[in-house]
């Protein structure tokens, strides 16, 4: 039986708040966290919840002054599968439920997001050789992420609601990764960046580029027909500022650093895990914005 390895991949999914710019979903991230055995095909679904909290301006966030809370709830479907040996694709299909809260006034919006397709080729795998006490893992790929999603929701006086509280992008965007893996025993380490450029939608809106990366070590527990995977590690993510038509976009971009801590559990063909994230440092749309405390659980199916 060939040697368990895991992966980290990140997808950094800019969503996209009636009456101000200022909103915290257009700095939050998604990403896959680790996944589920590193050579077998899977489906899964993930649920994750964010929220942040905005203000006008920096100097009124410092104060705690804050004029409008956003929640965002996703339910992504999640699959990887392996067309050849040395080739995994991974794809993301996002359903999103966005709410925002302004002086009593409530924007909500909800819809499927925009689908991203990564292909990563394996160019390094020694989890086969039983006879090295370390164990690496080294994948590099890209993808795309599709228009997919609606980007011209209105209110209900007919008026277009701010980009960042759409369920898509309307635009392309490219993304490129890079992830490695280092095992020995039952301890092991993951890394990985993804950096993702974005085009100009048909709006004339431009989400800033990003950069986002992780590192998280686990630890691997066989428990009669279970196995373990409790893992700690730490997620980044540093975003340009948003255009729209050539100028900045007011309280977007920033950048964010979250401590993470998980377990994930195997039995059989399944597996599910969850994961608390806390930042521990940030500086979000020019100081204007807070993000809280945010969590994902996913269900997997593997095969």
């Amino acid at each position: 039986m060939r040697t368990l390895f895991l992966t980290v991949a990140l997808l950094a999914f800019a969503s996209r708040a009636a009456a101000c710019d200022v909103c915290g979903c257009s700095i939050g991230g998604n990403y896959f966290g680790i996944l589920p055995q590193f050579h077998r095909h899977f489906v899964g679904l993930r649920w994750s919840e964010q929220a942040f909290r905005s203000a006008h301006t920096g100097t009124a966030a410092h104060s705690g002054q804050f004029s409008s809370d956003e929640h965002f709830r996703t339910i992504d479907v999640l699959g990887r599968f392996y067309p050849l040996r040395r080739l995994q694709t991974m794809v993301l299909a996002p359903y999103h439920d966005f709410l925002r809260t302004e002086d009593g006034v409530r924007t909500h919006t909800q819809g499927f997001g925009d689908v991203s397709v990564l292909a990563n080729y394996i160019l390094l795998d020694t989890g086969d050789s039983l006879g090295r006490a370390w164990q690496h893992t080294v994948t590099l790929g890209g993808g795309v992420k599709l228009p997919t999603g609606e980007y011209k929701v209105r209110t209900p006086e007919g008026a277009l609601i701010n980009a960042n509280m759409q369920p898509g992008t309307g635009s392309t965007d490219y993304l490129l990764s890079a992830a490695y893996t280092l095992r020995r025993g039952a301890w092991g380490l993951a890394t990985d960046v993804l950096g993702r450029i974005n085009t100009v939608n048909s709006k004339g809106y431009r989400f800033g580029n990003r950069v986002s990366g992780s590192l998280k070590a686990f630890y691997w527990k066989k428990v009669r027909k279970f196995s373990l995977l409790p893992n700690v590690g730490v997620f980044a993510d540093q975003s340009a500022p948003n255009l729209d038509r050539d100028e900045f976009a007011e309280g977007t971009g920033g950048s964010l650093v979250l401590s993470t801590i998980g377990l994930d559990v195997y039995a059989g063909h399944f597996s599910a895990g969850f994961t608390w994230q806390q930042p521990v440092y940030q500086h979000l749309g020019e100081g204007a914005v807070q993000a809280n405390a945010r969590w994902m659980a996913t269900l997997n199916y593997i095969f």
